[in-house]
Formats: structure tokens, C-alpha cells, sequence
């Protein structure tokens, strides 16, 4: 049982990693700072829903295509909170104006309350591609960040944190009196 848990615990310790690899190979590649974006909103359905993955390509100011109905699907800072955690927007172009665009939501009625958003704060274009939220995968990463249901999500990590800390420990500690370099004693395998 423990060799069970040990081995759950490294896979789950080697998944976050090779996420974050790839995470940060998927930036490279792109060449944009966030090229998948958890929607967490319903700001813009129904053509994003909450719980989408969209990616997100980089963007010139002067390639966005500003319009009502067929403008671009930007992603950008809400003004005035350039690299401020969490006020990241996917909105759509409806206008340009000088030194900015006026973004609003599909699903809303009028376009957002802040103003033209500066030129500086886009961050990309969304492609059209998504992992759909049915998936249940964007919903995952909301709930751990403590966007919907906190503070379950963040508890929950914690936990698993905690968790893996104490499952090292104990290896190691085992490891120590046994000499062995943290393998299980024949006697202790042959009970699992």
C-alpha cells in the first residue's frame, strides 16, 4: 500500500512538471504569454463558454480586425491593470479609436464600461481553437486556482502538497535506518 501511494504521489509530482514543461515549450513556440487561457466568465457566449481553453496567438495592434459582429476575439489587461494577476479579458474588438480598442463581451449588452483598452495591453488573438469546458479540464484548473469554489480548490492542493511532503519524508526516513537507498524490505513487498 505504501509503495502504492509513493508511486501515486511521484506520478502526480512528475504530471505537474511535465505540464509545466510543456507549458512553457507551448510560450516559446508561440511566442505569446499566455497561449492557453482558462475563460471564467460567460462574458462571451455562447461562442466561449466558462470552463473553456482557448488558445491564443500574439498579435499587432494593427492586424486586429475591430467590428460589431465580426470583429476579433482579443485577449488583453483590463485597462489600468497592465500585469496585474487576474484581470486578464477576452473580449471582441467592436471599435478602434485612437491609441486603443473598445472591446465588450458577446453576451453583454453595451460595450465594456473601462474605455478604449491601450494598444500596450493586448496580449494575442484567440485562434478560434479551444479544449471545449465539457472536457472538464478547464473546470479542473478553475477549481484549483479557487476561482469557482473556494476555497476548496486551494485546500485541495495543499493537501496534496502536504501529502507528498510527509510520503517523502517517511521514504527517505526509511531509507536512512535500512540502509537499502529506499527500496522496501522483501517482507514489506510481499504484503502489498
Amino acid at each position: 500500500m505504501r509503495r502504492m501511494l509513493r508511486n501515486v504521489a511521484y506520478a502526480a509530482v512528475l504530471g505537474v512538471v511535465a505540464t509545466l514543461l510543456a507549458l512553457s515549450l507551448l510560450h516559446t513556440a508561440l511566442g505569446v504569454t499566455f497561449p492557453l487561457l482558462v475563460v471564467k466568465s460567460g462574458s462571451m457566449r455562447p461562442v466561449i463558454e466558462v470552463g473553456d481553453i482557448i488558445i491564443v496567438l500574439p498579435v499587432s495592434p494593427d492586424d486586429v480586425r475591430a467590428d460589431p459582429v465580426n470583429g476579433d476575439v482579443i485577449v488583453f489587461y483590463r485597462p489600468g491593470e497592465k500585469g496585474v494577476p487576474g484581470s486578464i479579458i477576452v473580449h471582441r474588438a467592436v471599435a478602434r479609436v485612437s491609441g486603443g480598442f473598445i472591446t465588450k463581451g458577446d453576451a453583454n449588452a453595451v460595450a465594456d464600461y473601462w474605455g478604449p483598452v491601450p494598444f500596450d495591453h493586448l496580449l494575442g488573438r484567440w485562434t478560434g481553437l479551444s479544449i471545449p469546458a465539457w472536457t472538464g479540464i478547464g473546470y479542473i484548473s478553475l477549481f484549483l486556482r479557487g476561482e469557482i469554489y473556494y476555497p476548496a480548490g486551494p485546500i485541495l492542493v495543499l493537501l496534496l502538497i502536504a501529502v507528498n511532503v510527509v510520503l517523502i519524508v517517511k521514504d527517505f526516513s526509511r531509507s536512512r535506518k535500512t540502509g537499502d537507498g529506499g527500496g522496501e524490505s522483501s517482507a514489506d513487498a510481499s504484503q502489498s
